[in-house]
């Protein structure tokens, strides 16, 4: 009866060896998930989400301004990612906007940690224009803000760097 004794424990290392697989792969799982990057690109996310109807409100102030720009991003040098961003701001009736607190805030969409943000300076009518350096090539978002008194000014646009 010594054979019986073996054939009776491979059931026994099959689900053993089975277990053992499946806590491998879970633990690498766990790894991965927790060692990679969050996902998250909010901070205070869920601040954020609670003033959601203020920033509707600012939305629709926004839009009662009418305020427009038209945007010029011109790259000066191709080994480093530098340049010069020029926007020309006028009102809904066309006239030029020249009293205007105006800076870039230019963040990476696919990597955290690269954010630069940059100030422009008024050269007359309408137009800011400020220098900037960013860190890497490749696509990046210019978050255009712009304020007069309590009148707040802010569009996206997405920049791809030669």
């Amino acid at each position: 009866m010594p054979g019986s004794n073996a054939s009776s424990r491979k059931p026994l290392w099959l689900l053993i060896g089975g277990f053992s697989i499946a806590l491998i792969a879970n633990a690498a799982l766990v790894y991965f998930a927790t060692s990679s990057w969050t996902g998250l690109e909010t901070k205070q996310h869920y601040a954020k989400g609670l003033a959601y109807n203020d920033n509707l409100d600012g939305a629709k102030r926004q839009q009662a301004l009418g305020w427009q720009d038209k945007t010029t991003v011109t790259f000066t040098t191709a080994e480093t990612v530098s340049g010069t961003s020029e926007i020309r701001f006028s009102s809904k009736d066309g006239k030029n906007l020249d009293d205007l607190e105006v800076w870039i805030l230019a963040t990476r969409p696919t990597n955290e940690g690269y954010d630069r943000e940059f100030t422009l300076a008024a050269a007359g009518d309408g137009v800011y224009r400020g220098a900037f350096t960013l860190p890497l090539k490749g696509q990046w978002d210019f978050r255009i803000l712009a304020r007069r008194g309590d009148s707040n000014y802010q569009r996206v646009e997405r920049i791809v760097t030669p």
